[in-house]
């Protein structure tokens, strides 16, 4: 059984459940940038070389890659942590059982790292998208679920040139993850009541 159909609620799995809510459809051009977000993660924390895709899609990704490389925090952290990292725990209000995926995880520092592809054309755009992607969320949700973690860094990557990379530190930000506390333990309490079940676990019943 992989990560996405492990029968416990991921914080894209509260999206899922706040899109219902509101009876909200990913649009087509988030799901391509779902996409395109995968191939960047899997190529930069896997080495994984992207198959059988345009060369306008290929030279992004790499030029993304070697710009995060280049990047002194970010080839530092790299360097020292360990990536894909799967955590389990049960949330202590509702019960629930939950899970994350750290994209990098330095245990040193007590530092989770979490990579995100951007269309942002400068810092001030990114921040926006932080709040419009609820990204506040998920800091607060993977620091209470990884017990030794106290920082939470977010790494937005453009994707068209100039790649730059951009750094935001969540857990360093008066309110943010407090605010973010908020938002989750709203939703895990809605699924508790309501019995949601995730379209990933559905997925693994079917086959």
């Amino acid at each position: 059984m992989d990560y996405r159909s492990l029968p416990r609620y991921a914080n894209s799995d509260l999206t899922e459940y706040r899109n219902q809510l509101f009876s909200t459809k990913p649009e087509k051009s988030f799901q391509a940038a779902q996409v395109f977000g995968t191939l960047f993660h899997a190529l930069l924390l896997e080495g994984s070389e992207p198959q059988a895709i345009p060369q306008a899609t290929r030279k992004p990704l790499y030029a993304m890659r070697d710009s995060v490389c280049q990047n002194r925090f970010a080839s530092k952290v790299l360097e020292t942590g360990l990536v894909e990292q799967v955590w389990l725990w049960d949330d202590p209000q509702t019960g629930l059982p939950c899970k994350c995926q750290t994209d990098i995880w330095v245990e040193a520092t007590e530092l989770i790292v979490d990579v995100k592809t951007t269309s942002a054309r400068g810092y001030g755009e990114f921040l926006s998208a932080c709040e419009q992607y609820a990204y506040d969320r998920q800091a607060a949700f993977y620091l209470d679920g990884v017990a030794k973690a106290s920082r939470f860094v977010l790494l937005g990557v453009q994707k068209k040139a100039p790649y730059e990379v951009f750094y935001f530190e969540a857990s360093a930000t008066r309110g943010c993850i407090e605010g973010g506390r908020k938002k989750y333990q709203r939703l895990l309490k809605g699924i508790q009541r309501s019995g949601f079940v995730p379209s990933s676990w559905k997925a693994q019943l079917v086959s």
